[in-house]
């Protein structure tokens, strides 16, 4: 396989979760587009042995981490202290399996079992990104009872997600 079919197969694979870790970190969409180019870019430049998905991953991370951080320094801003752990491990309790991509598939399966207030108080909000006071006018309810409702919801989709991947 020539190194332009192994960046190809590389990018393919980890793409995605490049840009959806940026994104974690507070990069802006499109700030998020051209960090992850960068970081493929410079696995171009610089060789790494693969090693693995999950090995992978994480140096892909490192690499976007660093690139994230660099841009910020020269924008003279600072991501708030302990951040970058955090999101670290945010993302691998997330993704245990390494593969994000699955995750908002069982995500999608458990959004489908929704019904009713529950299912039209996550689209308003997620899908039409509606304001929590736009969800609660559209629901006929206060901003406290939608504040609620969308809490009670993710947890019982977090749940759902989890109960998924558990043997």
């Amino acid at each position: 396989m020539t190194r332009e079919e192994q960046l190809t197969s590389l990018m393919n694979r980890h793409q995605a979760d490049v840009w959806r870790y940026l994104r974690m970190l507070g990069c802006e969409p499109a700030q998020a587009d051209d960090l992850t180019q960068d970081v493929f870019l410079y696995v171009l430049d610089h060789p790494f042995t693969d090693l693995g998905p999950a090995a992978t991953g994480t140096y892909l991370r490192k690499c976007a981490r660093h690139l994230f951080l660099n841009t910020l320094k020269r924008e003279r801003r600072m991501l708030p202290f302990g951040c970058e752990e955090e999101a670290e491990a945010a993302w691998e309790a997330a993704t245990p399996d390494g593969d994000s991509d699955e995750r908002l598939e069982r995500l999608a399966r458990c959004l489908e079992k929704l019904e009713g207030r529950s299912r039209q108080a996550i689209e308003l909000r997620y899908r039409d990104e509606a304001a929590e006071a736009q969800v609660a006018a559209a629901l006929g309810t206060t901003l406290e009872a939608a504040k609620a409702l969308l809490k009670r919801v993710r947890a019982r989709l977090r749940e759902c997600v989890e109960r998924q991947v558990a043997p």
